[in-house]
This record gives structure tokens, C-alpha cells and sequence, in this order.
């Protein structure tokens, strides 16, 4: 079975977690323009899950840089940020944009997958 080359395929991943980035920081962004819309009482709830999903972001960026890397630990890691955001993604409401950012993160942990297997050498 061809494989695409990893080159291209690291670029594709790359382009899809800058997308999942400007996601999350737009979800962020957002917050924290509606937080003086709310009840006095949930402005710092509100603060704290935005400054999570810009917590979010930073993460993102940082694998789209450590994707390209050979560290195995690099890999790892990438694939616990991705795991982290699917099993978060089903602990509040789950509506249309939870299913689109889910997606995202499913092929990318699978994109993941395929390059660390690629790398490891035991592509059958």
C-alpha cells in the first residue's frame, strides 16, 4: 500500500491544526467578548474558559510546530493534546460546532497515527 509522502502529509497536518488554532481562538475571542453579557457571578467561570480555550490554542500551535520533530516523546505528546480534546469535547452540551471540532480532531489523531506508524518503520 503507497503511502503519501510524509512531507506532504506533515503539511497537511500542520494546515489542520492552524485551522483547529484560529478555531479555538475565534471560540475564545468570543467568550470573552460575551462575558460582561451574563450574570455578575459567571464572569470569572467565563474568564477561566476562555483563557482555557486560548490555553488551547497555544497547545495547537505547539503541535503544529512539534509535528515536523523526531522526538517519540514529540509524538506522544501530540497524540494526549488530541486524545484530551475528543473526551473534553463530550463534557458539556455537544451541538454542531462540538461535532465539527470532534471531526477535526478524530482525522488528526488519525493523521498522527499514520505518521507515527510511517516513522516507526511498521507501515505493512
Amino acid at each position: 500500500m503507497k503511502l503519501p509522502n510524509t512531507d506532504r502529509l506533515i503539511q497537511i497536518i500542520k494546515w489542520l491544526f492552524w485551522l483547529n488554532a484560529a478555531v479555538w481562538l475565534t471560540f475564545g475571542i468570543w467568550s470573552m467578548v460575551r462575558i460582561g453579557e451574563g450574570a455578575p457571578g459567571k464572569a470569572v467561570t467565563l474568564w477561566v474558559i476562555a483563557i482555557l480555550m486560548l490555553g488551547n490554542v497555544a497547545a495547537f500551535l505547539w503541535c503544529s510546530w512539534a509535528v515536523q520533530k523526531q522526538a517519540g516523546w514529540y509524538r506522544f505528546t501530540i497524540m494526549a493534546v488530541l486524545a484530551a480534546n475528543i473526551l473534553f469535547t463530550f463534557t458539556d452540551q455537544f451541538g454542531l460546532l462540538d461535532f465539527l471540532t470532534l471531526l477535526l480532531d478524530v482525522v488528526l489523531l488519525a493523521l498522527v497515527l499514520v505518521l507515527h506508524i510511517w516513522r516507526l518503520g511498521q507501515w505493512v
